[in-house]
């Protein structure tokens, strides 16, 4: 029988890349197969950690962050600034945001002056 013919596009360089590399470690991937491989396990603070041994994030985060009045000059809608911020800003309109997010949109150029 003749060899079949390779189904993968010239173009494909990470699928020829990925044959050859199997080709040149077939022999230490045989000796792997059915091995069982684990991760360790990252270590968790006491004081972070339920009785289950879940580390338990609080939601409720109480930061004293000055809020300052902004207008945005572009529209902005589902913005997400750090960790459970989300906002939509609109062109034109004043808002009242934490000086964090100001910052931010100062550093991006979105701020009318």
């Amino acid at each position: 029988m003749a060899a079949a013919a390779s189904r993968k596009s010239p173009r494909d360089h990470t699928g020829r890349q990925a044959e050859v590399l199997a080709a040149e470690n077939a022999e230490e991937l045989a000796s792997r197969r059915g091995s069982i491989s684990t991760l360790t396990e990252a270590p968790v603070a006491a004081e972070d950690a339920a009785e289950d041994g879940d580390v338990v994030f609080s939601d409720a985060v109480e930061v004293d962050q000055p809020m300052v009045r902004i207008r945005v000059n572009t529209d902005l809608p589902d913005l997400v600034i750090g960790y459970g911020n989300h906002y939509s800003l609109y062109r034109g309109q004043w808002y009242r945001v934490p000086k964090n997010v100001a910052d931010v949109l100062e550093e991006k150029g979105y701020q009318y002056h």
